[in-house]
This record gives structure tokens, C-alpha cells and sequence, in this order.
């Protein structure tokens, strides 16, 4: 196919059109680099060919180059296009217009390298004007002269959801209704509305496109990066791209619990996105835990068809691995479907600053101020995409100065600065984001914690109806309502609350009373437990009022593993002596249990009242039978090197249990693994079955064995190893029975070498160039 027919007689691929009205996109505002860039892409999308950029310069009159076959018998010709961009809405091109290409355009033809010349514009374009144009670059040599302006470009863009996943900032230039199909549901139509504003500033980069790659090829992507590093920008961009599929439903969930209660089977088109996956601000434990038994069940949902976008900070998913262990998904365990976003090029972020100041709220004199500084700020090393975003909004910058220490210090120590912002807020407005800070879920107008939403009205002296009326005003940049839900519009404003809070004990007594049990047993620690980066620490002249909260937790499974996962891992000494001493029966509630015995948060309460002589018999010798009956029954050892859990086992009894396991056990290992292989689930690994099994065997193994048993324990592994293989084999087996009927093809974007750019460093024209037009 020629060029001329590739660009004028092109059909999607697939035969999917978007739908809705064939509405304008903003191109002119966003920048002459971006639109550069999405000449490029749609060049690439309609020739299905890699395309050169030269950088402007020393472009020699090239702003993009390619390849077009002329025939077999000849050399392909090199064609060229040129990119012109205006910041002027109404511009319409004129002819005077190409004048001073065509010194470029003589050169390039003497050169061989303008068979073709393509000239792309935002500009609108009428019929006469682009006959004459054509026909005087023929007169120059050009033998196929195109002029494609702003009504081509955007009847492209709307009829690929390809080029629309490639550049996925057009999702912001527009109305929503003319690119994702009405059949979404609901819940994705909420979603993507609130991300509206900000997708037209998105920048794809190489992490979003590794992410697609991701997720076409394991069906899960698990982003990490600190904070504000655009994780959840990314989850939001794939997802609007999954939604164009008109049998896909987009579901955005808050926990692995949401999941389990999400998933059906006999719905392929599922794409989950689950934001903060393991804890928004610190790790939820029992997050860890629901992952934990879910990730089975996730395995099973992308073998029928769905798929996942999971997030999380870098440092809360490294504490959260740890725990997971052997449980964790194959594909986050070996980091194949892991992805730093934090990793940015220069261009990316130079392109990302423009975007929030050009799309920003801020003035044009600011951005006129500014400007000289802005490329100072995109080379700060640990520059951030959600730093970025606040520097185009006023609310964010009230007193900063528009000098280059100033503007780099706001990149360089964001924490600081919002902790200064929110400070420098009105006692109402704090008001209103201290009431959100307590529901740690979010500020529900139908459905809030009224114990709570009482206690921070009396904490600031202003009643409940009032905070509520300056939500509104906190609308889209502090805050978001999603439904009847207000919600931090992003997780380091509640960073910032808990370091404001920190510094403020008299409101730490009045939130100790007021907060959702949630917040406190999932985001609090007391002062002399292990130090959990980001929680809210209770000072130890509060231990009494944390006592009294505590012992009001609802006797709920849920909760309660919560609640002992407190007092395990969270309580100070104090703090845990004075629970137990005066609400003793709390340890008799029921909760839930967990894959290993280890990782039970009710023993390992059992197991610090037994340290601190708190245990009463009755509990200590349930506590013991049931490690007992996991090891012999279940081949759970994993509680032999915790000292303080073995505790709970009389030495007798202890003495008993080795000799059980060398006797019962060791002989009958093949028959529990043969039960095993019978009972085995195929959606989940084959090795994974086996995890008990062999750490058993290290356990006998190094608690000291004659020849005998040490020979029972090869026999043991050696049928471990062969009943994995037939179980892979059972797996693969049915794998390919299964069929994946999603078309899930358009999310897909290029390789790294078809979208290498040669930027020029001696490139003369700033990116900031006409960020205040």
C-alpha cells in the first residue's frame, strides 16, 4: 500500500470505530514538542513502519523520517515529514505558510530524501489552500506532496484505539462520550470521569508502555514507586484504554477483598485495577493476608480471560513480599511483571512539567515567570510526576517564589512543602481534611462513622455541617468525590497529616477516640514498637486512652485479626500488658486463620501472653494442640523457628512432638503427598503445593536424623520433584484446553527501538518554549 493510500483510504483494524460525535481535540494546547511527537506516532500507526525524529535545529528542514517502499525492483525512497504547531485555536493555514520550508524542501530533494513530503499541521485546512500548497511542492521536485491538517489528525486519532493507546493524552483533549463505549459500567464511568482533567496532561512513558507489555503477556502488572511518581496516573490510562473494548467491564477496586467479591468466572472481560494493592500510606497486614488466599483465585481469573493492574509504594510492597513469601504471585516473585515507574528521562519529565503548567490553573504572568526556571525543576534527580501537578495549581504554590531555589526546593522536598501548605490552610479547611484523615476509606455522606465525625467536631470547634461545606472547596485539589465518597486525592496529603499530627498531642487524644478502628489498628503503632514508616505514632502518656479504644473494637473476624495483629507486631510492652491484664477475654475471640501457622496473629498474641505470664492455661493449652495438630497433620513447621511461639508447648510435649514426627510422619509422607497431587488446585503453581512439604523436611532434616529417616527424607523429596513435574504437565494440559476469547490486541503499543527518539543535544528551542501562550 502507498503512503497516499495508507493516509487517505485507511480502515481500522478490526473494523472498530469509536462512538460518539466526531467532536474537535485541543491540539493546540498541547505544545510543539507533544504535537511533534504525535505526528510521529500517527505516521507510525498508519504506515505500520518505525519513524525517525529529528529534534528542531538541526532537523534540516526533517522533523520526522521514514521509509516508503517503492517496489521490489527499486531501493525503497525516503520520505519526510514536517510538523508545524500553533498555540492559535482558530488558525487556519495559508500558503505564505510553507515559505520557509522551501530552501528545506530543495535541499531535501536534491538529496534524495523527499520522494514523499508530508506536511502535517494542527492548523485547520481548506481544500484550495492545500491544492495550491501541493502543487507548488511539486514544482520544487516532490513527486507525492501531502498536506494533512487538523481535521485529518483527529478523524485518525478517533478511529484508532491503537494510536489512542500510543498517545493517550488525547483522552483529555475531548469529550469522554466520543472515545470510550457507552456499554462501560457505571462504576468505570465514575472512575474515569475523575481522572478526566488530568489525562490531557498525561505523558506516556516508557513505563506505561512496559506496563501494556506487561499485561498482554501475563495478564497482571504490579507498578511500584514512591510517592507521586505517577503509578496511579498509569492504572488510569490503561484502564480507559481496556474499557474501548466493548465486552471488557473496567472495575476499580481498594482491596483484595473487593476482588474475591468482584470476580466471576463466567465474565472474561474483567480488568481489575487496584490501586495501593498492599496499604495506601503503610502496609494493611491484613491485606497481606487476603492476597495471600486471593492470588489463587487471581491466578484462575486471568486464565479465563481477565486482567490486572495492581499498584504500590515501593517500600510497602518490599514488607509485604517478605511476608507473602512463597505465597506471592509467580510473576511478582520473579519480577516478570514487576515495574519501577520511577525511572524518567529527561525529555519525559521536561514534557510532563509543561503539560501540568500549560494545562495547569495558574496565571499566564505566573507561567511568563516561571518559564525561564521550568528546566531547572525537570532536572532535579528525584523529580516527580504528582510534584509536577501541583506546581500548576495556585493552591499548592501560595508564596512560593518563581526563582530557581524556590522551584527546585518544592521539587526536591515536596513533603515538606505541602506539610507547610496544609498548615497555612484555614482551621475549617483543616477541619474538613482531618474528618476525611479519620475515615481512613474515605468520608461516605451516607454511611460515615458518627462516633468518629463527632470527634473531630469537638476537637475543632466547628460543627459537622460545616467541615462538610468546605469539601467543595477542596474539591480537585486536596480532595475527590467519587459517588457520595470524599477521598484524599492523593495518599501524601495524608502523609502530611500524620507529620501535622505528630507535632500535636492534644488532637492525637482526640483522634485515638474518634478515628475508625480501621485507622488506628491498620495506620497507628505505639512509641516504643518497631518503627513503621509513615504511621502515626501514639505517645506513650496516651496508653490508657488506646487501651479503652482498643477494647471497643467489634468482635468481628475480620477485625479481630486485626486487633491481634496490633498487639502482636504494634503494642508497646505497656500497652499490651495493660490489654491483657484488664480485658482478658478479648484473646478467646475467634479470627481468621492463615496459610501458615507462623503468620497467625491470634498465636502470636497467645504467644507474647505466655512470655509475659498473661496466658491462662485453658488458651496456652489450645494454642499448643493446635501447633501440634499443624505440624502432624498438616506438615506446618514453619513455628520451629519462632522461639517465643514454641514457647506455648510444654518441654514434655515438645519431646512428644519430635518423636511423633520421626515415627508418624517421616513413614507416611508418601501417602500425604500422593493426597496432596489428588487434591491439588491447577490454577495455582505446582510447586506451590508443595511449600509445607519440603520446609518440613529441612525442619526433621535439621533437627538431627538417623540414616534410616534421613533416607526416608530423599524418598520424600525425590517424590516431591516428580509429582510437581506431573502436575506441570496436568496444568499445561489444561491450560491449553482453556480458550481466551478477550481481544484484549489493542492495548498495545511499540517496541523501545521503533520508539527510539534521536534528541538533539545541542537543540536550541526550549520545551518551555510557549508554555505561558
Amino acid at each position: 500500500m502507498t503512503f497516499a493510500e495508507a493516509m487517505i483510504r485507511r480502515e481500522p483494524r478490526g473494523g472498530r470505530q469509536a462512538v460518539g460525535p466526531w467532536s474537535d481535540l485541543a491540539l493546540h494546547t498541547i505544545g510543539w514538542r507533544a504535537f511533534q511527537d504525535l505526528c510521529s506516532q500517527v505516521c507510525e500507526v498508519v504506515l505500520r513502519r518505525p519513524v525517525e525524529i529529528f529534534r528542531e535545529a538541526q532537523d534540516g528542514g526533517q522533523d520526522a523520517v521514514f521509509l516508503i517502499p517503492a517496489g521490489e525492483r527499486y531501493l525503497p525512497c525516503i520520505g519526510t515529514v514536517q510538523c508545524k504547531h500553533t498555540s492559535d485555536a482558530a488558525k487556519a493555514l495559508k500558503v505564505i505558510d510553507l515559505n520557509g520550508e522551501i530552501d528545506h524542501v530543495r535541499e531535501l530533494v536534491a538529496a534524495g530524501q523527499a520522494d514523499t513530503y508530508v506536511f502535517m499541521t494542527n492548523m485547520s485546512v481548506d481544500a484550495p489552500v492545500a491544492v495550491e500548497l501541493r502543487a507548488k511542492l511539486r514544482t520544487l521536485g516532490v513527486r507525492k506532496p501531502h498536506i494533512l491538517g487538523r481535521q485529518y489528525i483527529v478523524r485518525t486519532i478517533r478511529s484508532s484505539a491503537r494510536l489512542r493507546a500510543l498517545v493517550p493524552q488525547v483522552y483529555g483533549l475531548g469529550d469522554l462520550t466520543s472515545v470510550v463505549d457507552e456499554r462501560m459500567s457505571e462504576q468505570s464511568r465514575a472512575l474515569l470521569a475523575s481522572w478526566i482533567p488530568k489525562l490531557r496532561t498525561y505523558v506516556p512513558t516508557s513505563a506505561h508502555r512496559e506496563a501494556v507489555h506487561a499485561i498482554a503477556k501475563h495478564g497482571v502488572v504490579l507498578l511500584l514507586g514512591n510517592p507521586s511518581s505517577g503509578k496511579s496516573a498509569i492504572g488510569a490510562i490503561i484502564s480507559t484504554i481496556a474499557s474501548e473494548n466493548p465486552d471488557s467491564t473496567v472495575l476499580a477496586l481498594t482491596s483484595p477483598r473487593d476482588f474475591e467479591a468482584g470476580w466471576n468466572p463466567n465474565d472474561p472481560g474483567r480488568f481489575f485495577w487496584i490501586d495501593d494493592a498492599f496499604g495506601s500510606n503503610v502496609l494493611r497486614d491484613d491485606y497481606v493476608q487476603d492476597w495471600a488466599s486471593a492470588f489463587s483465585k487471581l491466578r484462575a481469573a486471568i486464565m479465563h480471560g481477565n486482567r490486572f493492574l495492581l499498584t504500590s509504594r515501593k517500600h510497602i510492597y518490599e514488607a509485604a513480599r517478605r511476608r507473602l513469601g512463597q505465597r506471592n504471585l509467580p510473576q511478582f516473585a520473579d519480577n516478570s511483571a514487576v515495574m519501577d515507574v520511577g525511572d524518567l528521562t529527561l525529555e519525559e519529565k521536561s514534557q510532563i512539567l509543561y503539560n501540568h503548567i500549560n494545562f495547569g490553573c495558574q496565571s499566564q504572568s505566573w507561567k511568563s515567570c516561571v518559564k525561564p526556571h521550568l528546566a531547572a525543576v525537570a532536572a532535579v534527580p528525584d523529580f516527580l510526576p504528582g510534584i509536577a501537578e501541583r506546581l500548576g495549581d495556585p493552591n499548592f504554590t501560595k508564596g512560593l517564589a518563581p526563582r530557581d531555589t524556590s522551584l527546585v526546593r518544592f521539587m526536591e522536598e515536596p513533603r515538606e512543602h505541602l506539610i507547610d501548605t496544609v498548615n497555612a490552610l484555614g482551621d475549617q479547611l483543616q477541619a474538613a481534611l482531618i474528618l476525611v484523615y479519620v475515615h481512613q476509606a474515605g468520608f461516605d455522606l451516607n454511611s460515615h462513622d458518627p462516633v468518629a465525625a463527632q470527634a473531630v467536631a469537638e476537637l475543632t470547634g466547628f460543627s459537622l455541617a460545616k467541615i462538610q461545606d468546605c469539601f467543595a472547596e477542596l474539591k480537585g485539589s486536596f480532595l475527590n468525590l467519587s459517588g457520595t465518597k470524599w477521598a484524599f486525592s492523593h495518599p501524601t496529603i495524608a502523609d502530611a497529616l500524620t507529620e501535622i499530627l505528630r507535632q500535636k498531642p492534644h488532637m492525637m487524644a482526640a483522634l485515638i477516640r474518634g478515628a475508625t478502628i480501621d485507622t488506628i489498628l491498620g495506620s497507628f503503632t505505639c512509641e516504643s514498637s518497631p518503627l513503621i514508616k509513615d504511621a502515626l505514632v501514639i505517645p506513650s502518656s496516651l496508653d490508657d486512652a488506646l487501651v479503652e479504644r482498643l477494647a471497643r473494637t467489634p468482635s468481628e473476624l475480620h477485625l479481630n485479626w486485626m486487633l491481634f495483629h496490633f498487639l502482636s507486631y504494634r503494642a508497646s510492652d505497656a500497652v499490651f500488658f495493660k490489654m491483657i491484664r484488664q480485658y482478658s477475654e478479648l484473646l478467646e475471640r475467634a479470627c481468621w486463620s492463615s496459610t501458615q501457622i507462623e503468620n497467625n496473629p491470634r498465636l502470636a498474641a497467645y504467644a507474647r501472653a505466655h512470655r509475659l505470664r498473661l496466658l491462662p492455661e485453658k488458651l496456652r493449652a489450645e494454642a499448643a494442640r493446635t501447633l501440634e495438630r499443624a505440624a502432624l497433620v498438616d506438615l506446618d513447621l514453619s513455628f520451629f523457628s519462632n522461639e517465643e511461639m514454641l514457647g506455648l508447648v510444654s518441654p514434655l510435649n515438645l519431646v512428644k512432638l519430635g518423636v511423633a514426627l520421626r515415627t508418624q510422619t517421616l513413614p507416611s509422607l508418601e501417602e500425604k503427598i500422593s493426597e496432596i497431587v489428588e487434591d491439588a488446585d491447577l490454577d495455582e503453581e505446582p510447586d506451590s503445593h508443595f511449600t509445607k512439604a519440603l520446609t518440613a523436611l529441612n525442619r526433621l532434616e535439621d533437627m538431627g536424623v538417623d540414616d534410616e529417616a534421613a533416607s526416608l527424607i530423599q524418598d520424600a523429596r525425590n517424590q516431591v520433584r516428580r509429582s510437581i513435574e506431573a502436575l506441570a504437565e496436568r496444568k499445561s494440559e489444561r491450560d491449553d484446553n482453556i480458550g481466551d476469547d478477550s481481544d484484549w490486541t489493542h492495548i498495545v503499543s511499540q517496541t523501545k527501538d521503533a520508539l527510539a527518539m534521536t534528541a538533539n543535544p545541542e537543540a536550541t528551542r526550549s520545551i518551555f518554549d510557549d508554555v505561558d501562550k
